[in-house]
């Protein structure tokens, strides 16, 4: 009868672990993949809301100068739906709000005018919102 103990190679016992932790190690590197996947497009989601709520500011900017101060009012800039310009799933509010040059958190008292605050905020289809604020003054009007 020959020896076994001679024999070289692998035991089923020993090739079954091996397959086990290689199969352990993949489903780790698997489940980081999956999860960069989806920080990935959570980010994507984050950009495209923040350039939207930026391209609306830039308008209301662009409003004042070529409108004037006065055309920078809550009815001229309703909430949108951005389905219809590619970006279905995001909705963009705009607020305007006349405030107190010495506090603007608080709405002007007595003579205190031109100071509007003005609040983009856009939500992405994850449900995120990103606002952006500005102070549009009408410091400058001719």
């Amino acid at each position: 009868m020959k020896n076994l103990k001679n024999k070289k190679g692998f035991s089923l016992i020993e090739a079954i672990l091996t397959m086990t932790i290689l199969a352990f190690g993949i489903v780790g590197v698997l489940t980081i993949y999956q999860q960069n996947i989806e920080r990935a497009d959570e980010m994507e989601q984050t950009l495209i809301a923040s350039a939207l709520a930026q391209e609306k500011l830039e308008q209301i900017i662009h409003d004042k100068k070529y409108q004037s101060y006065d055309y920078i009012i809550q009815s001229n800039y309703p909430t949108e739906t951005l389905a219809s310009e590619g970006y279905a799933g995001y909705t963009r509010t705009t607020t305007i709000t006349a405030v107190s040059p010495s506090n603007l958190s608080s709405p002007p008292q007595g003579n205190e005018a031109g100071y509007t605050k003005v609040t983009v905020s856009v939500q992405d289809p994850a449900g995120d919102i990103v606002s952006f604020d500005t102070l549009v003054t009408d410091w400058g009007e001719e």
